[in-house]
């Protein structure tokens, strides 16, 4: 009988973990009993397929062969002719003990080294002591699949992180499509809106008792007006002019514009520009734009004032390089059940505060313009971290 004392399901995982490291089909324990094979432990078999195997294994044209693994102690192969539903070309035998074998179905030849391993998967008792050389191979063999298991999780999340920058590419333009057609529809009667208004504040007198309304209509008007200049930004009408830029010196015109916001809303600054970074080719202006977006929406995440910090760097990711500009602050955070959604056209958690949900839009479609990406961490009360990664192309 076979391996009596070893627990059954740790046999079943050595025949699973040798057929894995080996590209066997299927493996099993088969012994000799009562003058005829009998299955015992097996992997990845039917038991139509099971059966197939016994009848292979008691056919009489097949024992010379078998007894020759049993008597010489040695590793046979034995090919498949067709008949058999067994899947595989061969079938591989190794001895496992008294009247014991371990048979395996391979779909080509095995090499000495995979022969090996079968060797030491093989439960007889005594268990063998593996040769130094054989230690080796199965340190070899783990590291491999350590390194391949690792390369397969890099390369499924980069490919789930592709697909959801795709998804989201195919929204934003969508959406640009319509807001530029209704954008262009209400730019016109909102700029005669504005433009009577004027004309009738300036015949009205100062003491009409519909001057404030008037009033009242100018300044909506001008801040529906604003909202579609920010739908066109978001559609992205009009031509780009990339060139050659220092992202340092954009960001650092960014923060001559907006420092004495930093002072009114009591933010402390910090900024740390990269050394010698390298140049990019990007639209300055849209850049800027992007800076600006991000800026404002961490002045706005820090309404009691806090510190923001400003960062340039280069990094390697996906085998490229990469310019990156990080804007982290310290306020109030962004919902975990929000967090998926920033990015979404209109999408705001400030519309009591004038929020339109098309400043991280527009960001979102600039960066992704430029063949960029824009990462978000952020803990409620903890604050917000966003990242811009930039391509570095030749621009020689």
């Amino acid at each position: 009988m076979y391996n009596q004392g070893m627990p059954k399901n740790s046999q079943v995982l050595r025949l699973k973990e040798a057929s894995q490291l080996t590209g066997a089909l299927w493996a099993a324990y088969v012994y000799r009993e009562n003058e005829s094979w009998q299955a015992g432990d097996f992997y990845h078999l039917a038991k139509p397929e099971l059966a197939d195997l016994l009848r292979l294994l008691n056919d009489p044209r097949s024992a010379p062969w078998f007894g020759k693994v049993l008597v010489g102690g040695r590793v046979r192969m034995h090919p498949l002719t067709g008949v058999e539903k067994l899947p595989g070309a061969r079938v591989y035998g190794f001895p496992a003990g008294v009247m014991t074998l371990v048979v395996a179905g391979v779909p080509a030849e095995l090499s000495a080294r995979d022969q090996r391993l079968w060797r030491l998967a093989t439960l007889v008792d005594p268990p063998p002591v593996p040769s130094p050389g054989e230690v080796g191979l199965l340190q070899q063999t783990v590291m491999e699949l350590q390194q391949t298991q690792q390369e397969l999780q890099a390369r499924i999340s980069a490919q789930r992180e592709a697909e959801a920058r795709l998804i989201q590419a195919a929204k934003l333009a969508a959406v640009g499509e319509m807001a530029a057609g209704v954008a262009h529809e209400l730019n016109n009667p909102l700029t005669s809106v504005v433009g009577f208004t004027e004309l009738a504040l300036e015949e009205l007198p100062h003491d009409s008792p519909v001057r404030a309304d008037l009033d009242l209509v100018l300044k909506e008007a001008r801040r529906a007006r604003s909202v579609v200049r920010r739908l066109l930004d978001f559609a992205r009408q009009g031509e780009t002019n990339r060139v050659k830029a220092d992202l340092n010196e954009i960001v650092e015109d960014v923060l001559l514009l907006t420092r004495h916001l930093m002072t009114t809303n009591h933010v402390q600054m910090t900024i740390r520009l990269g050394d010698n970074l390298p140049w990019v080719l990007v639209d300055r202006n849209q850049i800027k734009q992007v800076v600006i977006n991000l800026i404002n929406n961490a002045l706005y995440a820090m309404p009691e004032g806090g510190r923001l910090e400003v960062e340039t760097s280069t990094a390697m990711r996906y085998n490229r390089s990469w310019v990156t500009l990080s804007v982290r602050d310290e306020g109030v955070g962004i919902a975990p059940e929000h967090l998926q959604r920033i990015f979404e056209p209109f999408f705001t958690t400030r519309g009591d505060r004038g929020g339109t949900g098309l400043g991280l839009s527009v960001t979102y479609g600039i960066v992704t313009d430029h063949g960029g990406m824009i990462e978000v961490e952020s803990q409620v009360t903890m604050g917000s971290a966003f990242t811009v990664w930039l391509p570095l192309e030749d621009v020689s």
